[in-house]
C-alpha cells in the first residue's frame, strides 16, 4: 500500500511537466490559436479536467511552457560557464556554441522564438517578462566573459558600447532564418559558427604588445 501511495505521489509530482512537455508538442504543431486543451490532454495521457487541476487556462498553460523553457536554458547556461574553463576567449567560444546548439539546432529552442514572434502580440506581458528575465540574463552572461577579457588584457578595452548585443545577433540571425525558410537556403551551419566566431574574435581580441 504504501509502494502505491508513493508512486502516486511521484506521478503526481512529474505530471504538471509531462502536461508542459506535451503543450510545447500540440503549440509547436497546430500553432497557438488552433490548439485545444483536447489536443495537449491526449498528447500528454491525461483529461482536460486534469489539465485544469495544474493550468486555469490555455493562456497560463502557454505562458509557463515559455517560462519552463527558459528558465531551462538559462540553468544549462549558466552550468556551461561553470565547466568552460581557460582564458575568456575560449571560455566565449565555448558559450557561443553552445547558443547555437541550443537556439538553432535544437527544435524547442527554435520553437520558443517562433511561438514570441507569431503569438507575442497577444502576450505582451511574456513577451516583456521573457525579455527581463532571459534576454537580459543571456546577455549579462556574455557581458561578464567581455569584461572579464578586457581585465586579463584579452579583448580589447576601447570596445564599442552595444558589443555585447552584436557578439550574440548572428545568432538570433540564423534562428528567424530556419525558422522562416527550414533547411532550404544552403547554409553551411558549421562554417557559419566558425565564420561567426572568427570575425566576433577578430573584433574582441587586443592587438598583441
Amino acid at each position: 500500500m504504501f509502494k502505491c501511495d508513493g508512486f502516486r505521489r511521484r506521478r503526481k509530482a512529474e505530471r504538471p511537466a509531462e502536461i508542459l512537455e506535451a503543450a510545447f508538442d500540440a503549440f509547436a504543431a497546430r500553432g497557438y490559436a488552433a490548439t485545444r486543451l483536447e489536443d495537449v490532454a491526449a498528447r500528454a495521457g491525461v483529461t482536460k479536467g486534469t489539465i485544469y487541476l495544474y493550468f486555469s487556462t490555455k493562456e497560463k498553460l502557454f505562458e509557463e511552457m515559455v517560462r519552463s523553457h527558459s528558465a531551462g536554458l538559462l540553468a544549462d547556461a549558466d552550468a556551461i560557464l561553470g565547466r568552460i574553463e581557460g582564458a575568456s576567449a575560449n571560455r566565449l567560444r565555448g558559450f557561443l556554441r553552445f547558443l547555437y546548439g541550443r537556439c538553432v539546432t535544437d527544435r524547442r529552442g527554435r520553437e520558443i522564438l517562433r511561438f514570441m514572434i507569431a503569438d507575442g502580440k497577444n502576450f505582451p506581458h511574456l513577451v516583456a517578462e521573457h525579455y527581463r528575465d532571459f534576454v537580459l540574463p543571456l546577455l549579462g552572461m556574455v557581458s561578464v566573459l567581455v569584461d572579464q577579457g578586457v581585465a586579463a588584457g584579452e579583448f580589447r578595452a576601447d570596445l564599442p558600447r552595444e558589443t555585447v548585443r552584436v557578439v550574440i545577433a548572428p545568432t538570433l540571425f540564423l534562428s528567424v532564418i530556419r525558422l522562416i525558410f527550414g533547411d532550404a537556403p544552403p547554409v553551411d551551419e558549421e562554417a557559419y559558427v566558425d565564420a561567426h566566431i572568427e570575425l566576433a574574435m577578430t573584433g574582441l581580441l587586443a592587438a598583441p604588445t
